[in-house]
């Protein structure tokens, strides 16, 4: 018998097999025997015939046999392994020779098969073969969805050989740079982040993985072609792994672009530290920076002055203009008194029509200076609708012991003074 048959298996293997016999009774009857055991099975006369199928179709595994004319096993294997050199090439013959075994093996052979063929034999290779291809369709396919998760994440990724030092960007990662071409380093990815954070990024790449076990950062970089001052937010992510298979410790990091997330949050960030009508901090972001800033006084000895002030007899210019106007002419002296202090003083609505501005870093007497100033510049502002408006003024500055609530009370105290003494003026 030419094969001893065995129970086949109901379902079919996946594979795409491709047979090559010259005997007509011998390919008949094995190539039957194959199709009973795998879904696609093409056969070919001889090598020729081989190629030009193997050019056309996926085929996942050759059987064939060894001496046929024109070109002999061995030949077609050596011709099929410089098209794909990972191809399984299974060799079928009746001879036992070593130097045939020698001359197979330097042609790319991977298996033998003697004549007569053992089905259970031959068998158990389909199946292991079958098992390799559909773990390799499972690889193929995770990596297909991670490309698409990537690219869906705005991800990209690099990697460091800690053994060797060679660092690598992977090609995605210089898309999200606008990068292109070979030889591009971490300096190269460096000059597109904004100044404040190129140290921070420079030392990463030079110290920080090489010592760090994980690294969770935001880097900011210039966008491509900017003209409107924009900025694209990074998440740069980086951790230590060792390789089983070398030995060797690696750092994978990842680039994703969160710059709709990051613009999101610093837009929710300043609309639940700002008035949402005056544009200014609110009294809870007030609260917190004073809290800072005393935490700073206490160590350091900084000067804390604060000013607070309100709108004298604002309840008649709401009952005689009516609240339109009333909150025209609130956003009015917002904008005044905005244009009249430094961009490092504290500045926000305390309540209704009470405001504070917290002077840190600064003596006592450019705190009361301030207060002068903005008594000036109120009285001689020509109020829109017609109104005449004027401030009161209190000032009180930190001392040990003091809290916010405290600091802030001991201004509003001497700015009722200032109302009862006359108001349009200032105490401390």
């Amino acid at each position: 018998m030419f094969i001893k048959r065995v129970a086949m298996n109901l379902e079919k293997l996946k594979l795409n097999l491709l047979y090559v016999e010259d005997d007509v009774d011998t390919r008949e009857r094995l190539s039957e025997v194959l199709r009973n055991k795998v879904q696609t099975v093409y056969v070919a006369k001889d090598g020729v015939e081989a190629l030009e199928l193997f050019g056309k179709h996926t085929i996942h595994l050759i059987i064939s046999d060894f001496q046929m004319p024109n070109m002999n096993g061995n030949e077609l294997c050596t011709k099929v392994k410089e098209i794909n050199p990972l191809i399984t090439f299974i060799l079928l013959t009746a001879f036992n020779h070593s130097n045939l075994l020698i001359e197979s093996i330097n042609s790319g052979v991977d298996k033998f098969l003697q004549k007569p063929i053992n089905s259970t034999q031959l068998f158990s290779i389909l199946d292991k073969m079958n098992d390799k291809v559909m773990s390799n369709f499972q690889f193929e396919k995770s990596m297909v969805c991670l490309k698409e998760a990537e690219q869906i994440a705005l991800l990209s990724y690099w990697d460091l050989n800690l053994h060797t030092k060679e660092l690598h960007f992977s090609e995605e990662s210089k898309e999200l740079f606008g990068l292109s071409g070979d030889n591009i380093t971490y300096k190269t990815f460096a000059e597109l982040i904004i100044d404040e954070d190129k140290i921070k990024f420079l030392n990463i790449f030079e110290r920080r993985i090489y010592i760090d076990q994980h690294i969770d950062e935001i880097i900011i970089m210039k966008k491509k072609n900017n003209n409107n001052n924009q900025k694209k937010y990074l998440h740069l992510i980086a951790k230590k792994w060792e390789s089983l298979v070398c030995g060797t410790q690696h750092v994978i990091g990842l680039f994703q672009d969160v710059t709709r997330y990051e613009v999101q949050m610093i837009k929710l960030l300043k609309e639940s530290q700002s008035d949402p009508m005056l544009k200014i901090s609110n009294k809870r972001f007030l609260i917190d920076e004073v809290g800072n800033l005393i935490k700073l006084a206490k160590r350091y000895g900084h000067s804390i002055g604060t000013i607070f002030f309100d709108i004298d007899n604002f309840k008649k210019i709401n009952d005689n203009y009516g609240h339109l106007v009333a909150d025209d002419l609130l956003i009015e002296l917002v904008d005044l008194v905005s244009d009249n202090i430094r961009q490092s003083d504290y500045f926000g609505r305390w309540g209704g029509d009470e405001f504070v501005i917290v002077t840190g870093y600064s003596s006592p007497d450019s705190t009361i200076e301030l207060a002068n100033k903005l008594l000036k510049r109120v009285n001689s502002h020509l109020w829109s609708h017609g109104v005449e408006l004027t401030i009161s003024i209190g000032v009180a500055f930190y001392e040990a012991g003091d809290s916010v609530s405290s600091l802030i009370n001991k201004a509003d105290i001497k700015m009722l003074e200032a109302k009862q003494v006359g108001k349009n003026q200032y105490c401390l």
